[in-house]
C-alpha cells in the first residue's frame, strides 16, 4: 500500500465514531429480498451477539471487514461475523455471495456497499453521514472495551 493510500485510509477512518453498542442473547433476524436470503443468527450456548454501530462523518470510508476487531478486557479479539448499514440491516458474512456487491441506501441517503471478494475477504464502503453495523459473537460474560479499526486505532466501546 502506498503512503498516499495509507494516509487516505487513516483520514477516512479518523472521521468514524461509535454510535451504539447492543448486546443480544437472543437470535438476530436478517433478510435481504434481492439476494433471496433470510434467517437468524443464533449465538452458541454461553455466547452473545454484540452489534457495534459506527457513524461515518463527512469523509467516505472503505475498509476490509476482517480488519475490524472487538477487543475484550482479557486481551482476546473477536472478528466480525456480520455487517450492514445499520443494526436492522446486518447480513452474516457467510451469506454474502462471492463476487457480488450488496448495497443499502440509508435514511440519510448515504450508501453502504459490501462486497465478498473471497471466502476470507469482505470489503465495505460507506458514504458520508452513513452508518456501519458490525456483528460479533463473544462469550456471554465478556467485557468488551474497544473496537480496533483497520488502521490500528482504537475506539472505546461502552460496556
Amino acid at each position: 500500500m502506498s503512503l498516499l493510500v495509507a494516509l487516505a485510509v487513516v483520514q477516512a477512518l479518523a472521521d468514524i465514531r461509535v454510535a451504539a453498542v447492543t448486546h443480544l442473547t437472543e437470535p438476530l433476524a436478517f433478510a435481504n429480498p434481492s439476494l433471496n436470503v433470510k434467517g437468524t443468527v443464533t449465538p452458541a450456548s454461553g455466547q452473545r451477539l454484540d452489534i457495534v454501530v459506527l457513524s461515518v462523518g463527512e469523509t467516505p470510508a472503505e475498509a476490509e471487514v476482517g480488519a475490524f476487531a472487538l477487543l475484550a478486557a482479557n486481551g482476546l479479539a473477536y472478528a466480525p461475523i456480520g455487517v450492514g448499514g445499520g443494526a436492522h440491516l446486518i447480513l452474516p458474512l457467510d451469506r454474502l455471495p462471492i463476487g457480488q456487491e450488496v448495497g443499502q441506501i440509508l435514511p440519510t441517503d448515504a450508501i453502504v456497499a459490501v462486497m465478498r471478494n473471497s471466502v476470507s475477504s469482505v470489503t465495505l464502503e460507506a458514504g458520508p453521514k452513513g452508518t456501519i453495523a458490525l456483528l460479533f459473537e463473544v462469550p456471554a460474560n465478556a467485557v468488551v472495551t474497544s473496537l480496533r479499526m483497520p488502521d490500528g486505532s482504537l475506539l472505546t466501546v461502552d460496556r
